[in-house]
């Protein structure tokens, strides 16, 4: 995308004014839930995601290079005391050791692991919502993701509303996957014994 340093400071600006907002249960969601529809007016569908992840109590990444994305998930690995970071699939657990990140391992989806990272298949504006599916490593267990999760994603997936994610997901796969999993922060953070999830937003756009 064009000007990534200025969409750094719009995104950073978004996350910074939210951030400290905790309590999802008092952040204002009716604008959120009302509208079922991007505005045509809306030129940068990353920056509108931003807006509703963030709203929602999720914490955003920005990065645009490898050195970005090491030093923001070695900060949440700091954050909750450096334990081990199980991955949902075995080709990220290669790109967090190719980046330098040894506190790692493949997941176990039988087990809950305190901090875990997987890949997505789309984020929706309107939402600001995240698409997990089973094609990620996480098998039909999906819903057992871990306490605090950290999400790797592009602006590339970044889509308007769920009729997009369906095209999507068609463009994707031969056959829709076994199981999909749609959460938000808010929603994330009301499951049992679920708390927190980071999104590592990756440009990939020109």
């Amino acid at each position: 995308m064009k000007d990534n340093r200025q969409k750094e400071i719009v995104l950073k600006d978004i996350r910074e004014a939210l951030i400290n907002r905790n309590n999802v249960e008092n952040i204002e969601l009716s604008t959120v839930e009302a509208c079922t529809f991007v505005d045509p007016e809306v030129n940068d569908l990353s920056v509108l995601f931003a807006e509703r992840f963030t709203q929602r109590g999720g914490t955003l990444y920005y990065c645009y290079n490898e050195s970005d994305i090491k030093n923001r998930i070695e900060e949440i690995q700091r954050r909750h005391e450096d334990v081990v970071i199980g991955c949902a699939s075995e080709n990220l657990n290669s790109f967090l050791g190719h980046l330098g990140i040894e506190n790692r391992c493949t997941c176990d989806c039988s087990k809950r692991y305190p901090l875990g990272a997987t890949l997505c298949e789309a984020l929706i504006a309107w939402q600001g919502s995240i698409v997990i599916s089973s094609n990620q490593g996480l098998g039909i267990t999906i819903p057992s993701l871990s306490p605090v999760t950290i999400v790797l994603a592009f602006t590339s997936q970044v889509v308007s509303d769920w009729e997009s994610t369906n095209e999507r997901l068609k463009d994707l796969y031969p056959q829709f996957p076994d199981s999909l999993m749609v959460t938000n922060p808010a929603s994330y953070a009301y499951r049992k014994q679920q708390q927190k999830i980071y999104l590592i937003l990756i440009e990939d756009e020109d």
